[in-house]
C-alpha cells in the first residue's frame, strides 16, 4: 500500500510497486539496502520461486498479526495463534505495527535511509522494538543488524527511547521471543560499510 506521511518535517513517501523510499521527492535506500552491503548474497543459493513464496506467507502472517494487533481479528494461522501465546507469556503490548522511519545521518542530520518497523512494544513499563521473522532459521546476527538501525531511526523520527529490542520467530509451530542486544556503535559501523560500498 502506498503512502506519505510527515516526519521531522519531511514527507516520507512510500510506492509499493517498486518498493521504493522518497523523501521530500528523492528516492532514498532501504534499510533492508544498507543490511544487503553485509548480508546480500545470503539468499543466493535459493531458488527465486521459493523466495516469492516465502514472501508472500511472510506478508501474509505480518498482515494478520497487524489485523490481530488493531483490531482483535484472529486469523487461523498458527503464527498468530503463536503470536498470542508469546504476548501471553512475556506480557508485552504492542503500541504499533509497521511504523514508518527516516534514518538521518548522525552528523549532519540529512535522511540517508528509510523503513517500515514491525512492532513498537511496551513491556515491564519499558518501550522497545521488534521484528518478526519466519525464517527456518533465526539469524541473531542480521536481527542485531536490523535492529540496531530500526532503534535509530525510530528515535530520531519520535523522539521517544527504545530500551529493549526483540525478535519474533514465528515459523509453522515455532514460536520464540528473543533477546536482541542494543548496541548503536555496530548499526552506525554497517552504515559507514554501505557508504564506502557506494563510493567505489
Amino acid at each position: 500500500m502506498n503512502y506519505r506521511v510527515m516526519i521531522q518535517g519531511y514527507e516520507l513517501e512510500f510506492l509499493e510497486g517498486s518498493h521504493t523510499y522518497l523523501v521530500d521527492g528523492v528516492i532514498v535506500p532501504s534499510i533492508t539496502q544498507i543490511l544487503q552491503v553485509r548480508f546480500g548474497k545470503k539468499y543466493d543459493r535459493v531458488r527465486k520461486e521459493t523466495l516469492q513464496r516465502a514472501a508472500e506467507h511472510g506478508t501474509a502472517v505480518h498482515d494478520a498479526i497487524e489485523a490481530y494487533c488493531k483490531t482483535g481479528h484472529e486469523s487461523p494461522i498458527p503464527e498468530v495463534r503463536n503470536f498470542k501465546f508469546l504476548q501471553s507469556r512475556y506480557g508485552f503490548e504492542v503500541l504499533a505495527n509497521e511504523v514508518p522511519v527516516i534514518l538521518f545521518d548522525r552528523k549532519d542530520d540529512e535522511p540517508i535511509a528509510a523503513g517500515r518497523l514491525d512492532l513498537v512494544l511496551r513491556m515491564d513499563g519499558k518501550i522497545g522494538g521488534a521484528d518478526i521473522k519466519r525464517t527456518s532459521v533465526l539469524d541473531k546476527d542480521y536481527l542485531a543488524y536490523q535492529l540496531n538501525l530500526y532503534r535509530i531511526a525510530y528515535q530520531q523520527s519520535y523522539g521517544q527511547e527504545w530500551e529493549f529490542l526483540r525478535g519474533v520467530h514465528l515459523r509453522d509451530e515455532v514460536r520464540k521471543f528473543v533477546r536482541i542486544p542494543i548496541a548503536e556503535d555496530l548499526a552506525w559501523e554497517l552504515v559507514d560499510e554501505w557508504r564506502n560500498n557506494e563510493h567505489q
